[in-house]
């Protein structure tokens, strides 16, 4: 388990997610939760007083960039369609 990516030490009682399904089921576990991009890496908080439930480990989150890269690169594509579109109807 590597956690290089933190520049501050992982809050104490945080899981450490080493696998997409890991995290899955820690999620599925504590539902009220989102994923935060912070201090490196991505952390899993309770939305209610954001307390920190899990953070990925320095493999999940190379696989997390390549997955938001992606996501961010999609829908940039699809912005750039929709303006197209919409300066050849002007």
């Amino acid at each position: 388990m590597s956690l290089t990516r933190y520049s501050k030490p992982v809050p104490s009682g945080a899981i450490v997610a080493e696998t997409r399904e890991q995290l899955n089921q820690i999620t599925f576990e504590n539902q009220y939760t989102l994923l935060h991009e912070e201090d490196g890496g991505y952390m899993l908080k309770q939305t209610e007083d954001g307390t920190v439930v899990a953070v990925a480990g320095d493999a999940l989150c190379a696989e997390l960039d390549k997955v938001f890269a992606d996501l961010d690169a999609r829908e940039a594509a699809e912005k750039n369609q929709e303006d197209q579109q919409d300066a050849s109807t002007r």
